[in-house]
C-alpha cells in the first residue's frame, strides 16, 4: 500500500515468508486462547520452538507482533473485498458478496479476527493509525454500498448518518459471530450470510416472505 509510515515499513518489510506466517499463526492461536496481555514473546517462542533471539529477529516487541497480526489480517481481508466489490452487480448483490466474503474469511481466520476485534486499542502511535486507516477504508467501502441501497431520500446529512448507522449495525453482526458460531450447529456460513443480508434488506417482517419464496 502506498504512503505507508515508518512503523509500517519496519513491520512489513524484508522479514517475511513462511516462517513469519508460522509465527503469526502460532501467536494468534495463543492470544485468542490466553489473551494478549497474558501472552509473551517467550510463550510464542516456546510454542514454535524458535529461540527468543530468533523471535526478536522478526518482531521488535510484543506490540509489533500484535501489529503484524492485525496488519496481515486486515490487508488480506480488504484486498479480497475490494476485488469482489469491483465486480459487476447492483448494490444489493455487492452487499451480499461483502457479507458472504467476510463470513468466509472469518471461518478461515477465526483467531486473527478475534484478536483484531478486541485488541485494536492495544496498539499505539503509527501502528494504531495504520490499522485504523485500513479499518476506515473497509468501513467506507461498505457504507457506500449501504448508502446506494438506501437511495436519495431526505437531506445529505441524514442520508450519510443513516448509511453510517446501518453499516455499523451490519459490522456489529458480522464481528460478533465468533462469540456464538458453532460449526456443528450453524454451518454453512453461506446460509448465515444470506439470513444476515435478508434481515438487513427486509427486516424481521420480511422473514415470512422469505420462507414463502423458498417453499
Amino acid at each position: 500500500m502506498a504512503n505507508t509510515s515508518s512503523a509500517d515499513k519496519n513491520s512489513t518489510g524484508a522479514r517475511s515468508g513462511p516462517k513469519l506466517e508460522q509465527l503469526l499463526s502460532a501467536a494468534s492461536n495463543l492470544m485468542a486462547r490466553e489473551g494478549y496481555d497474558q501472552t509473551s514473546i517467550r510463550d510464542v517462542a516456546r510454542e514454535t520452538g524458535l529461540s527468543l533471539a530468533g523471535m526478536y529477529y522478526y518482531f521488535q516487541s510484543k506490540e509489533d507482533l500484535l501489529y503484524k497480526i492485525q496488519h496481515r489480517t486486515f490487508s488480506s481481508l480488504l484486498d479480497e473485498q475490494e476485488k469482489t466489490i469491483s465486480e459487476a452487480g447492483d448494490a444489493e448483490e455487492k452487499l451480499r458478496r461483502l457479507v458472504q466474503n467476510h463470513l468466509s474469511y472469518y471461518t478461515r481466520h477465526f483467531n486473527e479476527m478475534k484478536i483484531c476485534t478486541f485488541e485494536l486499542q492495544s496498539l499505539k502511535g503509527d501502528r494504531y493509525k495504520n490499522i485504523e486507516k485500513l479499518r476506515r477504508r473497509y468501513f467506507k467501502m461498505a457504507a457506500e454500498i449501504v448508502g446506494e441501497i438506501l437511495g436519495p431520500s431526505g437531506n445529505r446529512a441524514d442520508r450519510g448518518n443513516d448509511a453510517r448507522h446501518y453499516t455499523l449495525f451490519i459490522f456489529g453482526m458480522l464481528n460478533w459471530i465468533f462469540m456464538w458460531f458453532d460449526p456443528k450447529r450453524d454451518a454453512p456460513v453461506e446460509d448465515l450470510g444470506e439470513k444476515l443480508v435478508h434481515l438487513t434488506l427486509h427486516g424481521l417482517h420480511g422473514r415470512r416472505g422469505q420462507k414463502q419464496s423458498r417453499g
